[in-house]
């Protein structure tokens, strides 16, 4: 699996580049505008240390950061390394459960925490992993928001005998929710996971009186 992350030139003294080139990550070095880590054009890291995490409540510098993440229209997250409770900072824990609650919620980044360097390595390449195999209910065909795809394989998973595996199978197959309705059974039967049973099943309840 080729994996290439592109990290700010100033994460170069944190030693994850070099760690992430030995765990077979093609890393190129450039100076980002935002963020420190950037994953297939589809994903910005902000990476910092507990102390970082807490001096940037502290400055206000933090909010300023979640802004200019949201601006990208990418999908952003910020790492913490460390336990930003636990910290040579005077401040209370509250603030920074505030804080964390409003990256969260507030500004819809997430926030993961991570035991150091390697741990962050190792979630970078996770990412990296979930977006060449990006999970099942999630369908890069085509050119509809991810949301609005969301949305179709959730109703489609309501359906009578249908799981979300084979809810994808059949969107995939099928293009829309309207064909699917308007399939005839042969053509149901055609989509691997939907036996003879399942398709009258199916062709049955789009037809059902109300």
């Amino acid at each position: 699996m080729n994996i290439t992350i592109i990290a700010d030139n100033r994460e170069r003294a944190s030693g994850i580049p070099e760690l992430l080139a030995e765990k077979n990550v093609l890393v190129m070095m450039k100076q980002l505008a935002v963020g420190d880590y950037m994953i297939d054009g589809d994903i910005v890291i902000e990476r910092k240390t507990s102390t970082d995490f807490v001096q940037s409540i502290l400055s206000g510098h933090l909010f300023d950061q979640c802004a200019r993440l949201r601006k990208t229209g990418l999908h952003s997250l910020i790492i913490v390394e460390g336990n930003p409770f636990n910290t040579r900072h005077h401040i209370k824990p509250e603030a920074i459960k505030g804080a964390l609650l409003s990256v969260s919620l507030s500004w819809q980044i997430p926030v993961i925490r991570s035991s150091g360097i390697e741990d962050t390595a190792q979630l970078m390449i996770m990412a990296s992993e979930q977006q060449l195999n990006p999970p099942f209910f999630i369908r890069k065909m085509g050119k509809k928001p991810k949301k609005e795809q969301k949305q179709q394989h959730y109703l489609i998973q309501t359906l009578p005998g249908i799981g979300p595996a084979l809810a994808q199978r059949l969107l995939a197959h099928f293009n829309s929710i309207e064909q699917i309705v308007l399939a005839d059974m042969d053509s149901l039967i055609k989509v691997e996971g939907v036996g003879k049973q399942k398709a009258k099943r199916l062709f049955e309840f789009f037809r059902k009186e109300c």
